[in-house]
């Protein structure tokens, strides 16, 4: 068994412990001591870093009650030896703060609305709490988070201590303990009673300030991410930075910013539209002038095309084609790597132009096919579209012919 000094005292950063055992795990050199202080990651929240003596520490684990101590490189002492450690201490920090953060909103959402928490999990850059609820009204996750940061300026004092099983019978736990015997609970001032085995912070004023980010329906259940103390404050100087950016862009102030954005947005559309009206319209004159110069093939126009344009500007070709009577059209671009292919003809025909597709491009060493009607692939080189036009010519002329 290991000792555990961080159940005593979250902000003890340094220590001095006897290497008991050097082991590997998933190979890596681990290290056993008689006591430590770094956390192993467990009840959600991640474990400590930091340095045993002078070897960085990346992982901390549990393994039948002892703590491994997973190092970058091989260690420089042995066993019996006595070596120091240090944990990283913002690191440590940051994770104090979330999860005291997680005890108090568990238990006012607890209290306010019956919302039981599943799981937590603090991760390195978001917190999140799964509730028992499908979901939970936006106004409701305001007045939580106002709560939270009301009580966590009343700086309760957070407690943790051991137990036995009739105590921990007596306390009003949020949940029930998942182990037996001595019991770990971490207490917020009679607000909150929790069994956990976790790093806590000595006052919620050190929690502050809480802000939930967003909540998603997860099955059915709900997640909140949320961050607490330098977290928060982080994302607030983010965010207030892009948001003092984007007023600085509209020559405004920040309060006007969604409303110029949504403005933005709605003139965006418009244009958007419009300008695919006219494109529109600036194909339909293009197909005109293919159609007009197109060779005939048993009276259907045969309409090729051969250009540098985007696989959606050859789509609404095809569709403008296939609208006009008796008309065939073999449709490629050269933009990009490989070739796009599209196939496609009036529905007053009956040649196969998925067949048609197909064919030339296996004989290429591309793949492709479709409906009688409309086909597309791809997967040559451009090198060779001019030789798969004529391929493709040659094979609708020879079916023509055929029949």
């Amino acid at each position: 068994m290991t000792a555990r000094l961080d159940y005593l005292d979250a902000y003890q950063t340094h220590f001095v412990a006897q290497v008991r055992a050097l082991r590997t795990w998933r190979n890596q050199p681990a290290v056993v001591l008689d006591q430590t202080c770094f956390y192993p990651t467990s009840g959600g929240q991640l474990h400590d870093t930091g340095k045993l003596g002078g070897v960085n520490v990346v992982d901390v684990v549990v393994e039948q009650g002892v703590v491994l101590h997973i190092l970058a490189a091989s260690p420089p002492f042995v066993v019996g030896d006595v070596v120091e450690g240090a944990i990283d201490w913002a690191r440590r920090y940051d994770h104090m703060q979330q999860h005291s953060g997680q005890h108090l909103l568990s238990q006012l959402i607890y209290q306010r609305y019956g919302y039981e928490t599943v799981s937590v999990h603090f991760g390195r850059e978001e917190a999140t709490l799964d509730l028992d609820a499908a979901a939970i009204d936006p106004a409701r996750l305001e007045e939580t988070e106002q709560a939270a940061n009301e009580l966590a300026y009343y700086a309760l004092e957070i407690r943790a201590y051991f137990v036995d099983d009739r105590t921990a019978a007596e306390l009003p736990l949020r949940r029930s303990p998942a182990v037996t015997g001595q019991i770990r609970i971490v207490e917020i001032d009679g607000f909150d009673y929790s069994a956990c085995g976790g790093t806590h912070v000595r006052t919620t004023a050190e929690i502050a300030p809480i802000k939930v980010l967003r909540q998603e329906r997860r099955r059915d259940q709900t997640r909140l991410t949320f961050l607490c103390g330098l977290r928060a404050t982080q994302d607030y100087r983010a965010k207030h930075r892009l948001l003092m950016e984007s007023a600085a862009l509209f020559s405004t102030d920040p309060a006007s910013v969604p409303a110029l954005t949504q403005r933005l947005q709605a003139q965006v559309r418009d244009l958007q539209r419009e300008n695919a009206l006219l494109q529109e319209q600036v194909l339909a004159h293009e197909i005109d002038a293919l159609l007009a110069a197109a060779p005939r093939v048993q009276g259907a126009a045969l309409v090729e095309y051969l250009c540098e344009r985007p696989a959606d500007v050859l789509k609404q070709m095809a569709t403008l084609l296939r609208a006009r009577p008796q008309t065939i059209g073999l449709l490629v671009s050269t933009a990009g790597d490989k070739l796009t292919v599209i196939f496609c003809r009036s529905d007053d025909l009956t040649w196969h132009v998925g067949n048609l597709l197909h064919d030339a491009l296996a004989a290429f060493g591309g793949r492709g096919g479709g409906r009688p009607e409309y086909a597309q692939g791809g997967g040559v080189t451009p090198a060779v579209a001019a030789d798969l036009l004529a391929y493709a010519r040659t094979q609708l002329r020879q079916s023509a012919n055929a029949s």
